[in-house]
């Protein structure tokens, strides 16, 4: 019968390759939570940003358009172009 010994290139199991593996998969961990948290934030603040977004266009849709009235007009003046940059002014002198 043969005697069968271990061949001296054969890796044998050590402490120092089980922590190896061990903080590589506590590495990849880590850095696949910090990119799950950095998207995470990323999209929040794009949702806060469309809403904001959207809540101004909505705003700004619903303002209400004001026509002049008498006493509005009561605070312009008529301007006249009489020619070249000329222009003339009329009604600051009638106030109050």
């Amino acid at each position: 019968m043969p005697v069968i010994t271990r061949s001296p290139w054969t890796p044998r199991p050590s402490l120092g390759r089980a922590l190896g593996v061990v903080g590589s998969l506590v590495a990849w961990t880590v850095a696949g939570l910090a990119g799950l948290l950095i998207a995470a934030t990323v999209t929040a603040v794009l949702v806060v940003a469309g809403v904001i977004g959207a809540a101004a266009l909505a705003f700004t849709r619903t303002w209400p358009r004001r026509t002049p009235t008498q006493a509005d007009n009561d605070d312009i003046i008529e301007a006249r172009h009489v020619g070249g940059h000329t222009w003339v002014a009329y009604g600051f002198d009638h106030r109050g």
